[in-house]
């Protein structure tokens, strides 16, 4: 399979606003060049390969930069007209130049070469996560591990923001729990809130090769088909998920995203219900928390490390 990297320059200030609008067109993990603050904003990226050179000359500035398949041009496409959109829409935002640069990547070079350094860690207290590929790997027996074969892009639970869902998900008694994980990539959050005891999960995403690689994930823990289910498409669409309400609701994606969430997150809980939501940067925490507040969701617990925040909100209105 034969991959594209595309990097578009822009600025600091467009960060934000460019990567939440590529994760509604369904790109799942994005890497940030940043001079200016190399590591104020990242995203999970399976290479971890987020580093800056200090004593290079040549420095790019402020780089966004994904990967497609080379038969998603249309994607591509779609996304340039749609950032030339924002541009015009938001004048108010210096968004650089959205210079567009492309390369291809070749697979073997790429999607399987950062398996050599991609090994087991813990995160909280409970969870071991554990690549597929690692056979001589023996486990603490106190601990639960969460086995994965992370596919092309689609998580790894090396980023902090993923770390600080699954410390909330150890926090709470999903015992009988049915849980909803929104932009769920690699299956990660959900398949975790069931191996901590959770009764069920839906897995969604609007990235069929997500909605696909959290299946497999799925399969790799022994995770019983009656209890994790997928959906791929778009949580913002008026049918989506229609008259199903979960205890708990879990999405770590980024803080514009949550935001446009907010007014329409009580509709996928039970009242009473709590809603993770991390992917936040700290300069955007506040913004999210007036978001929450306002749509009826009291915020119990926040988590923080390097620089991202994770909220845990209590749904006080009625579900629809």
């Amino acid at each position: 399979m034969e991959w594209i990297e595309i990097r578009i320059k822009s600025t600091s200030e467009a960060v934000e606003l460019l990567t939440g609008f590529l994760m509604i067109k369904g790109i799942p993990n994005i890497r940030i060049i940043d001079d200016e603050s190399m590591d104020r904003f990242l995203l999970d990226h399976p290479l971890d390969w987020d580093y800056k050179d200090e004593n290079s000359t040549n420095k790019p500035g402020t780089e966004i930069i994904f990967y497609i398949q080379e038969g998603d041009k249309g994607l591509l496409k779609g996304i340039e007209v749609g950032l030339q959109d924002m541009v015009s829409s938001i004048p108010e935002i210096d968004f650089g130049a959205l210079e567009f640069t492309y390369g291809p990547v070749n697979d073997d070079d790429w999607l399987h070469e950062w398996k050599k350094t991609y090994k087991p860690f813990e995160i909280g207290d409970k969870i071991i996560v554990c690549p597929c590929w690692e056979e001589e790997y023996t486990p603490d027996p106190e601990k639960i591990v969460f086995t994965i074969d992370p596919g092309a892009v689609f998580g790894t639970g090396l980023h902090s923001s993923t770390q600080l869902c699954v410390i909330a998900l150890e926090s709470m008694n999903l015992q009988n729990k049915k849980i909803l994980d929104i932009g769920c990539g690699s299956g990660i959050l959900s398949i975790i809130s069931i191996l901590l005891g959770g009764h069920s999960a839906m897995a969604c995403d609007i990235d069929p090769g997500a909605v696909r690689c959290a299946e497999e994930n799925a399969r790799l823990n022994n995770i019983k088909i009656s209890k994790y289910t997928t959906q791929q498409g778009d949580i913002f669409a008026e049918e989506f998920l229609q008259n199903e309400t979960y205890d708990v609701v879990v999405a770590n994606i980024v803080a514009d995203a949550i935001i446009g969430l907010s007014p329409i997150i009580n509709k996928f809980m039970k009242e009473n219900g709590l809603f993770i939501a991390s992917g936040i940067i700290d300069e955007r925490i506040e913004d999210v928390r007036n978001a929450l507040r306002e749509n009826g969701l009291d915020i119990k617990e926040e988590w923080q490390k390097d620089g991202w925040f994770c909220c845990v909100a209590r749904c006080n209105i009625e579900s629809n």
